[in-house]
């Protein structure tokens, strides 16, 4: 299960930014000698530098984007403004530097003023600020009871609309808010009650009462006016508020979930249309077409005659892909674009300044890539501009883009695409200096017939030092999802590179089930997550045995989290081919896992059944149904703050072995939710892995 979350976090002024500014390092010769070169440790992934949020002036000549850094003494991290002038040879700047952390900046119309949020100084929750690029502090323009999101200008630049919370019952009587938010923190009941099915999400409790909101702000006045003043839930369970502003600053386009409490059905997201000047106007619903599916992220057109938003169809929305849907305002009619037939699920879309053309990110074949669409019509094929690594934070400049771009061994960077030659840079070396004292081993692709006679590609990690001479064992890498694909990206949580700086082989199978290589491959696993996904791990491990002599299969660790860590399971009741299993925040048992935050939606779906209307199938992909097969050493790993895979599901996976004797070890971490994200609990987490691995191939 994936849930993308963005961190709010501060700014100072940049009066004095010549000669206060912080550059970047320039890179440094890929010939470096091999003497200054070490493996990665865990401790290095805490060095690493994290861009994310660009945006670009109106006139596309500068770039702001986000840069966090952290402090594994501190276990902390703060987040920074920084400035890149698009001209060539530019080199990014810090712009701001305060010990807080700032997020979502936004350019004014005019390109004078950036907006930003952030939590600095006294400030209670994360606020508005706004800071003119002239010179000067910046100005808190609002703080409010419950944090401020997603900011974005009105087209005159004298309102911004934001996302945020309230109780409903307080509406806009902040002062109220403020006093009941510190009654309730300040009480000693601790309960939490509730008669919804949907009563948390990843890893918070939703029994607060909160409603999300769109507000407004005149930078003149502060004053504030709500705009969805009856609105009285969350938008999404998911906490995320996805709208767009039409161009002349009328309307708002907002996707919602029409699914009232007790949210026992889909949460079934539409897009609604709101008025900007009448708060109190009904929401007009563009898509009651789609009743059982969803339909997210709407984007004006620059004409503001049309909308073009994502739709997902059908009741299991795990494997279904998106479809890019134009909406029509004077006719009410939803069109899709067919892509000319391609097989992509699109994301990340933006329209060219004149509308002609569409360009968006789709996983494809183990990369991201960005495609453009011309939008005369509804059957154009999208033609592919940039196709190296993961692309990601797209924006659509006059004549290029500007994206961010990773690999297996270099974290995201930012590239340009020049539109009329497709020429392409890298335009930030934030982390070279680091990767350049880094042995990283090479990364490779490689092809095998896997179950059902499928084509199946996977990624082979070499360790540093690689000697062909000698054998390695191997490290069997299950991703997650079961929906998501293994792509060429880097990533802090289950970093390939660390995992074989000891001297191992990794790899990692795009499985059936995984995205990117077409819906019906990823549909290919409903009702059925172990058995195809299972057989090409069988097989990709036969195939890499007998095809690279220095591949020691019958040394090989099979470790994954989430449905990796499923996967896991399901081979511990299947096979006792491996030395050791790692399975981290697992789904093991099927009845247990219905506890789940989001298992509404999707556990029926996928797997046919329920824990008191129990299918075949349901049964028979049970990892608990093989328990008894259990035997090969097993490291369980799972948190508390769990939401998704509920603890209970690694605490009765490792009570399955304790009871039966066989060798296994818990890794119990109370603080963490789905993923280990504290840096040092993460370096802890790496050692305890590395060690498990070690005890059992050594």
């Amino acid at each position: 299960m994936r849930i993308l979350r963005r961190v709010f976090l501060p700014l100072v002024g940049i009066a004095g930014l010549l000669t206060a500014v912080s550059v970047l390092p320039a890179a440094e010769p890929a010939n470096a000698p091999a003497t200054k070169l070490r493996p990665i440790t865990p401790e290095d992934i805490w060095s690493v530098r994290r861009a994310g949020g660009l945006d670009l002036s109106p006139d596309g000549a500068r770039l702001v984007f986000t840069v966090q850094d952290f402090s594994l003494e501190k276990n902390t991290s703060v987040t920074h403004l920084w400035l890149l002038d698009t001209a060539p040879g530019a080199l990014a700047r810090q712009l701001t530097t305060a010990d807080s952390s700032d997020s979502a900046p936004q350019w004014s119309p005019d390109g004078t003023r950036l907006a930003f949020v952030s939590k600095r100084g006294t400030d209670e929750t994360p606020s508005l600020y706004v800071l003119r690029t002239d010179g000067g502090e910046p100005e808190k323009i609002l703080e409010l009871p419950l944090p401020i999101a997603s900011p974005r200008w009105f087209p005159d630049g004298k309102r911004i609309v934001f996302a945020t919370r309230v109780l409903p019952k307080f509406g806009t009587d902040f002062e109220a808010l403020r006093k009941e938010l510190k009654k309730q923190k300040e009480s000693k009941v601790t309960a939490k009650v509730t008669e919804n099915r949907v009563y948390r999400y990843f890893d918070s409790w939703q029994v607060d009462g909160q409603a999300s909101r769109l507000m407004t702000v005149d930078l003149a006045t502060k004053q504030v006016t709500d705009l969805t003043p009856r609105w009285d839930r969350r938008f999404q369970f998911a906490g995320e508020s996805q709208f767009d502003l039409s161009p002349d600053g009328k309307q708002i386009a907002l996707s919602a979930g029409t699914t009232p409490p007790p949210f026992t059905a889909n949460e079934n997201t539409d897009i609604y249309l709101l008025s900007v000047d009448d708060p109190s106007a009904p929401w007009k619903n563009l898509t009651t077409d789609n009743p059982e599916g969803s339909d997210s992220n709407p984007l004006f057109a620059p004409d503001g005659q049309s909308l073009i938003f994502g739709r997902k169809t059908g009741k299991n929305l795990l494997s279904a892909f998106t479809r890019l849907t134009r909406h029509t305002l004077a006719s009410g009619r939803n069109d899709r674009l067919t892509l000319g037939g391609a097989d992509l699920s699109p994301g990340d879309w933006h329209f060219s300044a004149d509308g002609k053309a569409l360009f968006f990110l789709a996983e494809d074949r183990g990369l991201t890539r960005i495609f453009r669409l011309a939008t005369d019509g509804l059957d154009a094929r999208p033609a592919e501009v940039f196709a190296a690594g993961t692309s990601g934070s797209l924006t659509v400049g006059p004549k290029s883009l500007y994206f961010l771009n990773q690999t297996f061994s270099r974290p995201d960077e930012v590239y340009s695409l020049e539109l009329a030659t497709g020429n392409s840079a890298q335009l930030t070396h934030l982390n070279t200096a680091l990767l350049a004292t880094l042995d990283l081993g090479r990364v490779e692709p490689y092809k095998f017939t896997g179950a059902g006679g499928d084509s199946v590609e996977g990624w082979l990690i070499y360790p540093p030092a690689f000697d062909a001479t000698k054998k390695y064992p191997l490290l069997q890498v299950l991703h997650g999802g079961p929906q998501t694909m293994v792509g060429d990206s880097w990533t802090p949580r289950w970093n390939a590179h660390v995992f074989t700086a000891p001297g191992y082989i990794a790899t990692w199978v795009n499985r059936h089930g995984s995205t990117g290589y077409g819906e019906k491959f990823v549909a290919s696993i409903d009702g059925a997550w172990g058995e195809k996904p299972y057989e090409d791990v069988m097989l990709a491990t036969d195939f890499l045995a007998k095809k690279y002599p220095y591949v020691d299969a019958t040394r090989a660790v099979a470790m994954g989290g989430s449905y990796g860590g499923y996967l896991a399971a399901w081979i511990a009741g299947h096979t006792d081919r491996f030395k050791a299993i790692i399975c981290h925040a697992g789904v093991t048992d099927f009845d247990t896992q219905y506890a789940a935050d989001s298992a509404v939606f999707w556990q029926d779906p996928a797997m046919a059944g329920t824990p008191w209307k129990k299918s075949p199938a349901y049964d028979a992909q049970n990892p608990m149904t093989y328990a008894a097969n259990f035997k090969t050493p097993t490291l369980v790993i799972h948190n508390e703050l769990d939401y998704r895979v509920p603890v209970a599901q690694g605490l009765q996976f490792y009570a399955a072995l304790q009871g039966q004797g066989v060798p296994s070890r818990l890794l119990y971490f109370p603080d963490e939710n789905h993923w280990v994200l504290k840096p040092q609990n993460s370096v802890f987490w790496y050692g305890e892995v590395r060690d498990w691995i070690k005890r059992w191939v050594k």
